[in-house]
């Protein structure tokens, strides 16, 4: 049975050798792939350490609670509002001459209808109408132009000739008659040269006076239609004014809007700050920092056993020769199994 022990023993010390060597090089291994992270380690740890220390600092510290806002200053304020003012006293003004000068529509409309009856009077025959005038106006002043005339005539020529005719004893002579009639004749025809001549100057006088009228009504017109485009400038400024008394105030209500806003927005922004200061120094910390930590390399664990080694090697040669060394006296099967399946018999001429 000696040697039955031996190549027990001999298994044995082989298994547990080859077990150790497994074990050594798995722990190099293990060694060699965690050199970089315990490199690092001591500043990692240490950094990390500071940075919490940092981030309780901050904490402490807490966000900023100055002032953040200028607000306007007093020229801004004044400023803006004496325009506002402005603004208001402009629109008052504006419409005021706005009501004032309204008018200006219905008077290029009067207008209108004045040319347009200037128009029709220009279709008139004032031809007519001054020869009108003419004989209507015209014996009077024909009578007194005729005033020396007639009393020559009835002074002078018929008193003459009937002191001639009643000298001669001829009173109630044809001579004398005719020469009444030559002298009447006479102041007649001269009648009707100055009738002709005062009638034609009445005519002329009426034709001018009509186009005089005639031109002054179209100057008058003109002239009013020039005063009316004043009266709608007038309307016009009114207007514009209103118009900029309104830009002047509401410029100015915006930019004291924008002066609260901007000191409501910087209220809120404050409180924002202040309540979310923690929060994101913690989020900051934990992406900024603690999200960059070194993972740690994963370690295959030893599973190589020198006992075990050595029990396997040692089980494997004690049954190996109890199975095959000498069979005439073999006793029960041990516990231990051999490598080799007991269902492999020796046999003369080989296995089986």
């Amino acid at each position: 049975m000696a040697w039955i022990a031996a190549a027990t023993i001999g298994s044995a010390a082989i298994g547990g050798y080859s077990a150790n060597q497994s074990r050594k090089a798995q722990d190099k291994a293990t060694a060699a792939s965690q050199q970089g992270f315990n490199q690092y380690k001591p500043y990692v740890d240490a950094n990390l350490a500071g940075s919490n220390m940092a981030l309780e600092g901050v904490i402490d510290k807490g966000a900023y609670t100055g002032d953040t806002y200028a607000g306007p200053n007093d020229f801004q304020t004044g400023t803006a509002n004496t325009m506002g003012t402005y603004g208001t006293n402009m629109m008052g003004a504006g419409n005021t001459m706005m009501s004032d000068n309204s008018g200006f529509g219905g008077n290029s409309r009067g207008m209108y209808d004045q040319f347009q009856g200037m128009s029709e009077a220009a279709k008139a025959d004032r031809l007519a109408k001054a020869s009108s005038y003419a004989t209507e106006n015209s014996a009077g002043l024909v009578d007194a132009a005729m005033r020396d005339d007639r009393r020559n005539l009835q002074e002078n020529v018929l008193t003459g000739i009937d002191m001639n005719a009643s000298a001669t004893g001829n009173m109630n002579s044809s001579r004398a008659g005719v020469a009444e009639a030559v002298a009447q004749r006479g102041f007649d025809d001269r009648r009707a040269d100055v009738a002709m001549d005062v009638q034609d100057r009445l005519m002329d006088r009426s034709l001018n006076q009509q186009a005089q009228q005639f031109s002054d009504q179209g100057t008058a017109l003109n002239a009013a239609m020039g005063a009316n485009t004043g009266i709608n400038n007038a309307y016009n400024t009114g207007m514009n004014t209103l118009g900029e008394g309104a830009n002047f105030g509401m410029n100015a209500g915006n930019s004291l809007q924008g002066f609260s806003q901007a000191g409501m927005d910087d209220k809120k922004k404050r409180f924002e700050d202040e309540r979310d200061f923690e929060l994101n120094q913690r989020k900051g910390f934990q992406s900024g920092v603690l999200g960059k930590s070194p993972t740690s390399p994963s370690v295959n664990a030893t599973t190589a056993s020198p006992v075990a080694g050595a029990l396997s090697g040692a089980m494997t040669g004690f049954g190996f020769m109890k199975e095959y060394g000498d069979q005439s006296n073999q006793p029960q099967k041990s516990i231990a199994q051999p490598l080799v399946s007991d269902r492999i018999r020796m046999r003369p001429g080989g296995f089986s």
